[in-house]
C-alpha cells in the first residue's frame, strides 16, 4: 500500500478515537487519550521522516508548495504538541480538558484536510507509485517496529 493510502488510514482511525473520547464518561477520558496521545505523536513523526522530508528533498526544488509545505507541517505539529502537553496537564474529569480536547481534534481536522486535499496530490504529481510504494513500506515498518501507532493527524 502507499505511504499516502497508509497515512490516511491512520487519520480515519485518529478521528474515530476523538469521537470516542469527546462521547466517552469523565471516567474513561483519560485511559482513550493515554492511547491517542502517543499514537498522535507517533503519526506525526512518521509523516515528516518517511514522507514530507524526503518528498522536499526530492522534489521542493521542482514545488514551491512542497518545499513550503515541509516547514509549515513542522510548525503545525509544533502547535498541536504544545496543545497536547496542555491536555496533559489538565484533568480529564474537567470540561476544560474535553474542550481542549475538541480544540485539538478541530485544529487536527484542518491540518488532515490540507494534506488530504492540497498537499498529497501535489505528492502524487512528483512522486511515481513505486516511490509511494517503497516509502508505504518505511512507514507500515515504522507503525509495527514502533508499537501501537494507528492513529493520528
Amino acid at each position: 500500500m502507499d505511504a499516502l493510502e497508509i497515512l490516511k488510514q491512520m487519520h480515519t482511525e485518529a478521528k474515530s478515537a476523538f469521537q470516542q473520547i469527546e462521547h466517552a464518561g469523565p471516567d474513561q477520558r483519560g485511559s482513550l487519550w493515554s492511547k491517542l496521545r502517543p499514537e498522535l505523536v507517533a503519526h506525526e513523526q512518521i509523516e515528516e521522516r518517511f514522507v514530507y522530508d524526503p518528498v522536499a528533498k526530492e522534489a521542493g526544488n521542482r514545488d514551491s508548495m512542497l518545499a513550503d509545505w515541509e516547514q509549515r507541517h513542522h510548525q503545525e505539529v509544533g502547535e498541536a504538541e504544545a496543545m497536547i502537553r496542555e491536555i496533559g496537564g489538565l484533568e480529564p474529569r474537567d470540561g476544560q480538558w474535553l474542550e481542549r480536547v475538541g480544540r485539538l481534534r478541530m485544529t487536527l481536522e484542518g491540518h488532515i484536510q490540507t494534506e488530504e486535499t492540497e498537499i498529497w496530490p501535489k505528492i502524487r504529481e512528483v512522486w511515481r507509485s513505486d516511490r509511494l510504494e517503497r516509502a508505504g513500506a518505511e512507514v507500515q515498518a515504522a507503525k509495527s517496529g514502533g508499537g501501537s501507532h494507528e492513529a493520528a493527524a
